[in-house]
């Protein structure tokens, strides 16, 4: 089964490269801007300033083969990708919770942010508290 996904915009980010990328978006004030491509920008309606979002996008920067197995951040033993939050899977994709700062004509201004400028949005919903929770 092939899958496609198509961008639906593009992160405007202060990261020109991958150097000095906070790991998590929660480790991050830094603010960046999501570019809505002209045909998604009716989507972007109803998002509200100040309220918190998820962001799914495409690490496309990451290349070459990637080990089912790899050692985390902070850690020297090895564990299966999908216990990590590494950027180095098998499809790429990320994921950020970021808060949305202004929101104007195709453009979203967000904080939080730990993408690549040029980085590919594939997708962004809001953030639920009730449905998305934070535990300890």
């Amino acid at each position: 089964m092939l899958i496609e996904m198509k961008p639906i915009g593009y992160i405007k980010s202060p990261y020109k490269n991958l150097k000095g990328i906070p790991r998590q978006s929660i480790l991050s004030e830094d603010s960046a801007v999501i570019e809505i491509l002209p045909q998604y920008k009716e989507g972007i309606e109803g998002i509200k300033e100040n309220s918190f979002g998820v962001i799914l996008f495409y690490f496309h920067k990451t290349t070459g083969e990637v080990p089912l197995k790899q050692t985390p951040y902070n850690s020297d033993e090895f564990t299966g990708v999908f216990s990590t939050r590494s950027p180095r899977r098998p499809n790429g994709i990320g994921m950020s919770i970021v808060k949305f700062i202004k929101v104007e004509e195709g453009k979203i201004e967000i904080q939080g942010v730990d993408m690549v400028d040029g980085t590919p949005v594939l997708d962004i919903k809001p953030y639920a508290p009730q449905l998305n929770p934070k535990v300890e």
